[in-house]
């Protein structure tokens, strides 16, 4: 019975440390699409803190909901679809950030190519 939850807790301490190199990565992603995205704006750095943690939370909502990241066309135009209104829809929630929709599919594309150059993350 102590192995199950010996590893019951290696196991959560895993998932939150996933969870937090997640953000950092996206993070790091995000600040760099924000840089090179036009009419793409963030007014200070604790909205770009605020909007990548409910960008993450969205996408992790969409997953669940969709297992669209589950499937090879979830990692293709699927998934580049979601992360355009994923990155839209989070100006409706935060308050300093903006974006067209022409640069939410912008933004969309420089993320998921800076995405892909990343180590997987399974």
């Amino acid at each position: 019975m102590d192995e199950i939850q010996t590893l019951k807790n290696n196991t959560d301490s895993l998932r939150l440390s996933q969870m937090f190199l997640r953000f950092v990565t996206s993070l790091s992603i995000f600040a760099v699409t924000v840089f090179f995205t036009p009419n793409f704006n963030i007014s200070s750095f604790p909205i770009l803190i605020l909007s990548a943690i409910i960008i993450i939370l969205f996408d992790y909502l969409v997953s669940i909901v969709t297992g669209i990241h589950d499937i090879p066309l979830g990692r293709g135009f699927v998934g580049f679809t979601c992360a355009a209104l994923i990155i839209y829809v989070t100006q409706f929630f935060v308050d300093g950030y903006y974006i067209s929709i022409i640069s939410s599919l912008i933004a969309a594309a420089i993320y998921g190519i800076i995405d892909s150059m990343l180590p997987n993350r399974s």
